[in-house]
């Protein structure tokens, strides 16, 4: 598992800046990607592959940049609150203006404090959503203004209802999640 900002001290590309669809890690790091992708389909075994990858990653941080301590520490105030800490409050506590504390997230995490609030909201919501907690009794006390702002939010960043991906949940493997305590997938239809 990668901090949110490793991207940005690994490969040094302003995050904010790359395109939403994705795109080829050449297009983004350039050679180094030719490069790995040669040695990756040289290897004999997947244990050289994995040697491969972590070398790949080693030098690429040796290069990077270093987020900044004030980015952090936002992800991780964020992160403690669930995302219910207010941004301004946020900001004044880092002793920075709301607008630079955005450009620093955008930068070195991907997305503007509020959208990482979004998303921390979201993914405690679906958390006690799976855990057996009822719509109405989860919502305020996930930081939704009520139950219907919740489904909205869950609905805009999932493509389905709260229910629907309760619905889509069950019988599956619990291993479904990469990380311990977290909703990491969503399947969706398709």
């Amino acid at each position: 598992m990668l901090a949110p900002w490793a991207a940005f001290e690994l490969f040094g590309v302003a995050l904010d800046d790359l395109p939403d669809a994705g795109g080829e890690l050449a297009d983004i790091i350039g050679v180094r990607a030719e490069h790995l992708a040669e040695g990756l389909a040289l290897a004999s075994d997947w244990p050289a592959r994995f040697a491969l990858v972590d070398q790949f990653l080693w030098r690429c941080r040796a290069a990077g940049r270093t987020a900044s301590e004030r980015v952090i520490a936002a992800f991780q105030r964020l992160e403690r609150s669930r995302g219910r800490l207010e941004i301004h409050a946020l900001s004044d506590s880092l002793g920075c203006s709301r607008r630079q504390l955005e450009r620093g997230c955008g930068e070195q995490l991907g997305v503007t404090p509020k959208r990482l609030s979004r998303v921390l909201r979201l993914q405690h919501a679906a958390l006690l959503l799976a855990d057996g907690r009822r719509l109405g009794e989860l919502a305020s006390g996930c930081g939704f203004y009520d139950q219907a702002h919740l489904t909205r939010e869950f609905t805009a960043m999932t493509g389905r209802s709260p229910l629907r991906f309760l619905a889509g949940r069950e019988g599956l493997d619990h291993h479904i999640d990469r990380a311990a305590g977290r909703i990491t997938s969503v399947l969706l239809d398709g």
